[in-house]
Order: C-alpha cells, then sequence, then structure tokens
C-alpha cells in the first residue's frame, strides 16, 4: 500500500488530497493546526503547524519509517492591491507560512521519505518572477518566489537519494482562498496534480509544473 503525507489538510486542496488519495487505497497521514475528526476513516491525523518546528518533529515522529510521497501543501493568502498596501507587519507571516514553513516540514518529515520517493510542494504562478505582468500582491508572490527557489535547491540537496522534487501550480481553484470566481473545481484540480505527481521520476525533478502538466517559468 501506498503512502502520502499531506502537510496541511484542513480544507481546499490539502482536505480533497487527502480524500482522492485514501479513496484510492492510500495509506494517508494529514496535519491539521487543530484536531477536528473531518478528514474520515482510516486516515491518521497529526497536529502540527508550518511555523512551529516542534511541532512537526512531533509529527514526524508518529510517521512511519518510509512513506513514498509528502505533499507540502500548507499556505496563506495575501492581497496587496500595491505597495502602498504592503502590510509590512503581516508580512513576516505570510513569508514564514509559504516559504520557510515548507522546508522546516522537509526538513522534519523528509527523512521519512523513502529513497525514489517524491516531494512536492503547492506553489502559485503568482510566484514566477517571468510570468509576472500583473505586479501586485507582494507578500504573496514574493512568498511563492521564495518556496520555488527552496523547492529548486531542495531537488539538488535530493538528488543521491534519487528523491523527485516539484514546485506545483494547482490553477485558479475554488476554495476559501481561492474565492468562488475562480476557474477550476478543487476536485479537478487535485486529480490533475495527482496526474502530475504519478509522473514524477527522480530523472525528473526541480520542475515547476502546473496542474495539467505543463512547465512553467520560474
Amino acid at each position: 500500500m501506498p503512502s502520502v503525507v499531506v502537510v496541511g489538510a484542513s480544507r481546499g486542496i490539502g482536505r480533497e488530497l487527502v480524500r482522492q488519495y485514501a479513496g484510492d487505497g492510500w495509506q494517508v497521514f494529514a496535519t491539521v493546526r487543530t484536531a477536528d475528526g473531518g478528514l474520515g476513516q482510516g486516515i491518521t491525523e497529526l497536529i502540527a503547524d508550518v511555523t512551529d518546528e516542534a511541532s512537526l518533529t512531533a509529527a514526524a515522529a508518529a510517521l512511519p519509517a518510509a512513506v513514498d510521497l509528502l505533499v507540502l501543501n500548507a499556505g496563506v493568502g495575501s492581497r496587496e492591491a500595491g505597495l502602498a498596501t504592503l502590510d509590512a507587519g503581516r508580512w513576516p507571516e505570510v513569508m514564514a507560512t509559504n516559504a520557510l514553513g515548507p522546508l522546516l516540514a522537509a526538513r522534519a518529515i523528509g527523512g521519512h521519505v523513502r529513497d525514489g520517493g517524491m516531494i512536492v510542494a503547492l506553489s502559485s504562478t503568482l510566484g514566477s518572477i517571468g510570468a509576472n505582468t500583473g505586479g501586485g500582491l507582494y507578500s504573496y508572490r514574493m512568498s511563492k518566489a521564495a518556496l520555488n527557489a527552496g523547492i529548486k535547491t531542495l531537488a539538488i540537496e535530493l538528488k543521491p537519494r534519487r528523491i523527485a522534487v516539484a514546485a506545483l501550480h494547482p490553477g485558479w481553484v475554488k476554495t476559501d482562498m481561492g474565492g468562488a470566481g475562480a476557474e477550476v473545481e478543487v476536485g479537478d484540480s487535485v486529480a490533475g496534480l495527482r496526474r502530475v505527481i504519478a509522473g514524477l521520476t527522480p530523472d525528473k525533478t526541480g520542475v515547476f509544473v502546473d496542474y495539467r502538466g505543463n512547465a512553467l517559468p520560474w
């Protein structure tokens, strides 16, 4: 039975990843910040916050020695229209959750990912410097760009273990963060993400792709 750890499964994409992987017979471990009992039967719920290293270490201790896939999904949104509305007080929270947090989770849990396994992080085209033609959203863009840099670097570090590492864009998804006007249903996004993940190999690592499998500019 293949196994997956979903970091950030309280709602939206993370919760749907848990549902779909469990439905296909995977052994699923899922982190939430607050216990809610809503993950379903057979799901191992772990309490952790990506900004709290102690909680990540405790969650990792409850995992089996080897898992096949680690999904780094936890994140927060930010919607500054321009530089004048950049909230300096909230900027550290956005950066800590979206950029540093996934790397802390990878450090705590990555040792449980088997050699030849996979680690993926949910990023965004808003983190792409090459595709930034719209401006705005400073802290969110900066946090995802920093995450992309970290994931690319992690891919290089884990090459000796043949672990495939990727940054994935789920699309503009109808979640609490994406809003009702988003283009992609959460189930369709996650189904696409899972197809992309299934196609990752140790020789195809350090990539930035969307849920359809299209390569994205860094």
